[in-house]
């Protein structure tokens, strides 16, 4: 049985901005914690909250704020097990579990609740129900100190890896966020970058730090250069390795298996 984190409650609110002074807000996400004499893993107690329109006003219309709330990944499943969606005895639970995270929105934004246009609770069986995710849970929860089946040479570099892209049938490859660099979306998104990447020639990467340091003169140091071209013609015929190259048939997979895997993720 493979370990894993607890489920997790999530809060949407879009509210009316009008007259609402944020300047005292330095960053658009925060972490608040209730209680610091409680656990971290308490879901009642450590929440995060994320107002992305601070950063991008052009995610709403103008005069409005949309909030993102969400509890650790440690709210407890069984209490949620056998409610039935809908039903008045879920709903009120819901709100209930749901209460922590407009608590922590209150202390940067006192009257959310009156200036709130749009609410949405998330909970552990709309997780499961939506994002597949078995008994809401947040993602897997490889212990500290520990490797994962298959995370190959990440065990010896990282103190708590996940597992890597390869798997034992040679040409497949897998990607997500049970798998390095592990859970949250943009780990998910890395993931299929590099399961993309394993696949592809050192030619090919080289072609696309030239490009990408081209983009902006900030980026300009990802140019490979002279020691790019140096490296290429040394690894270039070895790459990509001929596990992860496959016979024709798992290579097809490979591909297959990478790119649903990567729409997964997004």
């Amino acid at each position: 049985k493979l370990p894993r984190h607890g489920a997790i409650m999530h809060l949407f609110v879009a509210i009316d901005a009008k007259d609402l002074d944020l300047s005292h807000i330095q960053d658009c996400a925060h972490l608040v914690v209730q209680d610091w004499g409680r656990s971290l893993q308490d879901s009642q107690n450590l929440c995060s909250f994320f107002i992305p329109s601070l950063k991008d006003p052009s995610v709403c219309p103008e005069g409005k704020h949309v909030i993102h709330v969400y509890s650790s990944g440690g709210e407890p499943y069984e209490p949620w097990d056998g409610l039935e969606d809908g039903s008045a005895e879920y709903e009120a639970y819901k709100a209930e579990r749901a209460e922590v995270l407009w608590r922590a929105v209150e202390r940067c934004i006192p009257d959310v609740r009156e200036r709130a246009e749009f609410s949405v609770i998330g909970s552990p069986l709309a997780h499961e129900a939506f994002l597949r995710r078995d008994r809401g849970t947040y993602g897997m929860a490889w212990a500290a100190g520990t490797a994962a089946p298959y995370s190959g040479m990440l065990k010896y570099v990282l103190p708590f890896p996940f597992p890597d892209m390869k798997t034992p049938l040679d040409g497949l490859i897998r990607c997500g966020d049970s798998c390095f660099p592990g859970i949250g979306t943009p780990s998910a998104a890395a993931s299929g970058a590099i399961a993309a990447s394993t696949i592809q020639p050192v030619s090919k990467h080289m072609d696309m730090l030239k490009e990408a340091s081209q983009v902006d003169p900030m980026y300009k140091f990802l140019d490979p250069g002279p020691l790019g071209k140096f490296y290429e013609l040394f690894v270039g015929g070895l790459t990509p390795s001929p596990e992860l190259k496959g016979t024709p048939s798992t290579a097809g997979i490979s591909s297959g298996a990478v790119q649903a895997s990567s729409e997964e993720s997004r």
